[in-house]
């Protein structure tokens, strides 16, 4: 449900939801661990976390329910890991961008309002550093991809 404040939640809530469903869906993403926030202690090689938004609004008209247009952006970090040296680094990489790339076409193709959460939402940033954090090296190889999708929104009341 959203709130007279905001629809970040539910919008987050959507996506997470979006999120899940398409991990499960496939065979070789059925292992992906999907959380709605930080990680926990068990760490699996593929991690999709929703952490951060950001909500800025604008007025949208003198009604008299003071509506407001809402620009709403959904951090989702995708962190994958592959046991191995150097040859397995853009490995790890490419995983990545392809557990995104899935997740980016069930929001732009079947479901741009997260379950009736926005009006719309696309993917609208990537970014990583490129190379393996220093913590995961005794692992192997990994990246994390901080993907940013953008919602609008109507808030009324």
């Amino acid at each position: 449900m959203t709130s007279t404040i905001t629809a970040a939640l539910a919008a987050k809530t959507g996506l997470y939801e979006l999120v899940k469903r398409v991990m499960a869906a496939g065979t070789d993403t059925q292992n992906v661990y999907v959380v709605p926030g930080a990680i926990g202690t068990d760490l699996p090689d593929d991690i999709i976390s929703l952490g951060k938004f950001r909500v800025t609004q604008e007025m949208a008209g003198m009604g008299l329910m003071r509506p407001r247009e809402e620009t709403i952006t959904l951090e989702v970090v995708f962190s994958c890991l592959k046991g191995g040296g150097d040859e397995v680094e853009l490995l790890s990489q490419q995983r990545a961008l392809d557990l995104l790339g899935m997740v980016e076409r069930e929001v732009r193709m079947n479901d741009p309002v997260l379950g009736g959460a926005v009006r719309q939402c696309f993917l609208t940033d990537i970014e990583s550093d490129g190379v393996t954090p220093e913590d995961y090296k005794k692992a192997g190889r990994g990246v994390d991809v901080i993907a940013t999708f953008t919602a609008q929104n109507r808030v009324r009341g």
